[in-house]
């Protein structure tokens, strides 16, 4: 079910409760209302986030590709990509996920997650070789869960923490808060949109 696949173009809105930890604020029920905070809330959000997701520090994993090998290669990547292309939530044994450009109908990238290990999501391309890998930590499939990004050669790419469907605050691998996603709109620290996707 794509409630159970990142990336990002994911997945049901729910809220979530935020312990800020910056001048004892409490914000609770986070949902998108970034445009209508204070300065000083909004740092104690990234703050807080930055903690959940930073309490180890995200380096490149040595020996990535050893740890995907059986992974590198779909290889019923021509089901797999029918049956996202088709709009299918599952395939078998799998969770599936279809990612398209803007304006085409044929997708660029699919997702797949194993039903009996929700903590990874493997992306690979429309001829089926691994692209991204995705390691899932926290509460999901309910949230908050937070999701960091690797490529295979294990370099990691991206942190997101995941309040909503709607709603996610995106770090780079270093901790550098690089924005909030609403929906289609990315919003940097003064609200200014800084970026759109097509899908989330």
């Amino acid at each position: 079910m794509k409630k159970y696949i990142i990336a990002f173009a994911i997945f049901i809105v729910t809220q979530a409760l935020v312990l800020a930890n910056y001048n004892d604020i409490y914000v609770a029920n986070i949902q998108y209302d970034w445009i209508n905070k204070t300065d000083v809330e909004k740092e104690s959000i990234i703050n807080e986030v930055h903690d959940i997701i930073f309490e180890n520090d995200i380096t490149k994993q040595s020996g990535f590709k050893n740890i995907v090998k059986d992974r590198l290669k779909d290889k019923n990547h021509i089901e797999h990509y029918m049956s996202a292309s088709a709009g299918r939530e599952e395939c078998g044994e799998y969770n599936i996920s279809a990612f398209y450009y803007k304006k085409q109908k044929n997708i660029y990238m699919y997702a797949l997650q194993d039903k009996k290990d929700l903590t990874k999501a493997y992306y690979y391309s429309a001829l089926g070789h691994l692209v991204y890998v995705d390691f899932i930590y926290g509460e999901y499939p309910d949230y908050p869960y937070y999701a960091i990004q690797y490529k295979v050669s294990g370099k990691p790419i991206s942190a997101i923490y995941y309040t909503s469907k709607d709603n996610q605050y995106l770090f780079d691998p270093d901790g550098t808060f690089k924005g909030v996603w609403y929906k289609h709109n990315l919003y940097d620290k003064h609200s200014k949109v800084i970026l759109k996707r097509t899908a989330y």
